[in-house]
């Protein structure tokens, strides 16, 4: 797998992307003009899906209103191996490997393992730590970046805990990461714990202030609701938490997919052990502050997810070990992300044909609902977050407002993967997450 920084990555066929996508659109466009029944189906499509989506928004919010209590802790404490990947993330990799060796956990050690063919002084930043504190290993991956699969699983074979915590090089994990995070395997049948990566740079510009916002509805409202419902719980963002033991159980991380955890959870779950998620157990991280870092991050998210989605989406159906729930929850997720760039495309046949307003008020109501749905959610988590001491700017609140647009506009980053993944054939590239200067608040 080829691996670059959004400023390297190629754009891809811009050229056929347009045509494709554009005569699609053009194309369902026509059709719904002037073919009534595609025009009728469309819209009634459009409306049932976006009051279901509207219903899901809301019902993970008040989902997400109970927050998770983890066991007492142990009478003894299990090693952890806190381990770190990098590449090209000097100006981030210092504070956290400062917040590593901060951490508030008895017995610890932090393998952090950066790409040779870093740029920017990753290795000296590593290394550095590694002579400072001698709970810090640095472990030099020598050949090609191959992703951060590859990273991590040449870093947990340097790993020597009963637990592992894997988080990437811009997490920032709060002082009792651990200790909130490991209280949950005082529970036999825990095998693998999620917490919450929490946005910290809203103020730097309207694209971090809405992935900041985002991020706060998927990883306290979404992630967290399908724990407490019993559905198909993931862990994505950077920091997972797990036992050793379970790499023996599953595998390692795959390193031929762009979504390594997507995968991962997948796994785990046909083996039949689940994903704990618990909000509490945060991480601080930076948003993409660019709209160019921006969509090739959400491009390879994209992309990753239909990956999982061939290879695991019949399994979770067939497997015994996971729950009618969580079935139906792993049928809505994937159908719902292989239907994605076919309503992208089919938006504006909608627009066009849809009867107006005045004629059908309810339809019309009903497909404008997420836009209402997404803001009341961000309320409801928002209040969550104040009532533990967590505070969020009034211009969060306002960006609930118009996050619906920055979602169409990732829209066309989905159909841009699709295309990739099941047209183009285009080759798979690990694109890194922006590598932006920390302020000076942060």
């Amino acid at each position: 797998m080829d691996v670059e920084t959004p400023s390297a990555a190629d754009s891809g066929p811009t050229a056929t992307y347009a045509v494709v996508a554009g005569g699609a659109a053009a194309a369902l466009a026509v059709a719904a003009v002037r073919l009534p029944p595609v025009a009728a189906a469309l819209t009634v499509a459009w409306t049932a899906l976006a009051a279901g989506a509207a219903a899901r928004i809301v019902g993970d919010g008040l989902l997400a209103l109970r927050s998770p209590s983890p066991p007492p802790p142990p009478a003894k404490w299990p090693s952890v191996s806190v381990v770190v990947v990098a590449y090209n993330e000097a100006d981030v990799l210092g504070a956290t490997l400062a917040a590593c060796r901060a951490l508030d956990y008895p017995s610890f050690e932090v393998v952090v393992c950066y790409e040779s063919a870093s740029t920017d002084g990753t290795a000296a930043v590593a290394e550095a730590a590694a002579r400072e504190d001698d709970r810090v290993t640095a472990v030099r991956r020598d050949g090609s970046p191959a992703g951060k699969a590859a990273a991590v699983n040449d870093a947990v074979a340097r790993a020597s805990g009963d637990v592992i915590a894997s988080i990437d090089a811009n997490q920032r994990p709060d002082e009792r990461f651990l200790r909130r995070a490991v209280r949950w395997f005082r529970d036999d049948d825990v095998r693998c714990v999620k917490g919450r990566c929490y946005g910290t740079n809203p103020g730097d510009s309207l694209v971090a202030l809405h992935a900041t916002v985002e991020r706060h509805l998927l990883e306290r409202a979404e992630f967290y609701a399908r724990e407490v419902a019993g559905g198909l719980t993931l862990f994505t963002g950077g920091q997972v938490v797990f036992r050793a033991d379970l790499l023996d159980d599953v595998g390692s991380f795959d390193e031929s997919v762009l979504t390594e955890d997507i995968e991962m959870a997948c796994r785990v779950h046909e083996a039949g052990f689940g994903v704990r998620v618990d909000p509490g157990v945060v991480t601080y991280e930076r948003n993409p502050a660019s709209l160019g870092a921006l969509l090739a991050q959400r491009k390879r998210w994209a992309r990753g997810v239909f990956q999982v989605a061939r290879r695991h989406a019949v399994a979770l159906l067939r497997s015994p070990w996971v729950s009618p729930v969580a079935k139906l929850d792993a049928a809505f997720t994937f159908g719902y992300a292989l239907l994605a760039p076919l309503l992208a495309l089919s938006l504006p046949a909608v627009l066009v044909a849809a009867p107006p307003p005045s004629q059908r008020p309810v339809a019309a109501a009903l497909r404008l609902s997420p836009a209402v749905a997404v803001p009341v959610t961000a309320a409801l988590v928002f209040g969550v977050d104040r009532v533990a001491g967590r505070s969020h700017a009034p211009r969060e609140y306002l960006a609930a407002l118009t996050l619906p647009i920055y979602a169409a506009v990732q829209s066309a980053v989905v159909v841009t993967a699709f295309l990739d993944e099941f047209l183009l054939d285009a080759p798979t590239t690990y694109v890194t997450s922006s590598t932006e200067e920390p302020s000076a608040d942060d």
